[in-house]
């Protein structure tokens, strides 16, 4: 018998050994659960599809297996370029951490200089069929009230039960998770603040050594978010092609598991040869508002550290008329808000409102490409090769300095 034999059988009854075969497995099959989605099986696209789910299971396995222990919470971040799901906002720095709702938390960071932020107590992810908000705070709320930002910009947050004394965010007995949403409006110049969580009965007392049966379980857990974040989104992207007639938009609203003070709204475009998508709205009235592009089937925000796979309020030009006018185009149209759906020409384009004292309901027009500046208003800006590289340039270094 040779030696990996025997070495196989002497793990046979060991849990984790088990849990990470069954992973392996697991992780195999998920090609049949991409060939049940729909998702396109072109090389290009499965060489998408593969790195995809490489990003997928690289972050499930992380979360599960690094940052699951409500006893001992650590943030971590997600939703970057190389880990998405469920369309992220590319203005957004997201970060999350496993909480007990019978627990006391204090979560402390320095803000000031931050645009905004959300902090959220939540069920879990959409896609596990957990999207319940329970308590949810804005730090330009918190700013208001005095009494959980100082003067020098630290910010303490207590987080607990009912009747937790100073609490700030009140848990439900289905909170399973905190999550923290900074808004960057100007990437050049805004800062993201850093923060800590402690949970104070268990502060100074190392987690326990790894278990066998807890490194199963998160295994277990890590396998079923990817199998089931996968199918999710491709639905809900498809549901939301179909919604309405292509390159239209729905009025703003707040969809079940969504922020209370965001106002979404979204269409699927369809640019035939030669031609564009011309958005037209007022400019809402509103903390923060940004338009993205999203891809139909991975239903992530592609490359958005270095295209311009979005456009927000700070980064947008607005029209002598109070007209926001987006391009959606397959190439550069040479206008300063140009949406690149990185050369698709079906996708999907959504907005959103934070804090919004008025919500307009996009329009949107299929123009040939020929005519576009026909379309414009004359004074509209023309943006050339010369200062589109500049403009990402400044992007990707923007980003950069967001997640060094």
């Amino acid at each position: 018998m040779d030696e990996r034999a025997t070495q196989d059988e002497a793990t046979t009854g060991d849990p984790a050994t088990r849990a990470w075969r069954d992973w392996a497995e697991r992780a195999r099959a998920l090609v049949g659960r991409l060939d049940e989605a729909g998702y396109p099986t072109d090389p290009a696209s499965r060489a998408v599809a593969a790195r995809h789910l490489a990003r997928q299971s690289a972050l499930a396995l992380e979360a599960e297996l690094e940052h699951a222990d409500p006893a001992h919470p650590t943030l971590h971040r997600y939703e970057q370029p190389w880990s998405q799901w469920g369309a992220p906002n590319p203005d957004n720095v997201y970060e999350r951490c496993a909480i007990d709702p019978a627990a006391t938390y204090v979560l402390r960071g320095r803000v000031d200089g931050v645009h905004e932020a959300l902090f959220s107590l939540v069920e879990g992810d959409l896609h596990l069929g957990r999207p319940g908000v329970h308590a949810e705070l804005a730090l330009s709320d918190l700013r208001a009230r005095g009494d959980a930002v100082a003067a020098d910009g630290t910010l303490r947050l207590v987080i607990g039960p009912p009747g937790t004394p100073g609490v700030t965010l009140t848990t439900d007995p289905e909170t399973r998770l905190l999550l923290i949403r900074q808004y960057l409006y100007d990437w050049d110049t805004e800062p993201v603040a850093s923060f800590s969580v402690e949970r104070p009965d268990r502060s100074g007392r190392p987690a326990p050594s790894t278990a066998p049966a807890d490194v199963a379980a998160a295994l277990g857990r890590a396998a079923r978010w990817v199998e089931e974040s996968i199918t999710h989104w491709a639905a809900y992207a498809a549901a939301t092609r179909d919604l309405l007639e292509h390159n239209t938009f729905t009025a703003p609203d707040t969809p079940p598991g969504g922020a209370p003070s965001i106002a979404y709204g979204g269409g699927c475009f369809d640019l035939p040869d030669d031609a564009v998508l011309l958005v037209e709205h007022p400019e809402p009235d509103a903390h923060y508002w940004n338009w993205s592009s999203h891809h139909l089937h991975w239903f992530d925000s592609g490359a958005f550290h270095e295209r311009p796979t979005s456009i927000n309020g700070a980064q947008a030009h607005v029209d002598a008329d109070g007209i926001v006018r987006v391009v959606v185009a397959v190439d550069d149209p040479g206008v300063p808000n140009w949406l690149d759906p990185e050369g698709h020409a079906l996708g999907l384009a959504v907005y959103r409102y934070v804090g919004a004292a008025t919500t307009p309901h996009p329009t949107g027009r299929v123009v040939p490409r020929a005519d576009l500046r026909l379309a414009l208003p004359a004074d509209h800006p023309v943006v050339g090769a010369d200062d589109r590289r500049r403009m990402l340039a400044d992007r990707r270094l923007a980003a950069q300095r967001r997640w060094s």
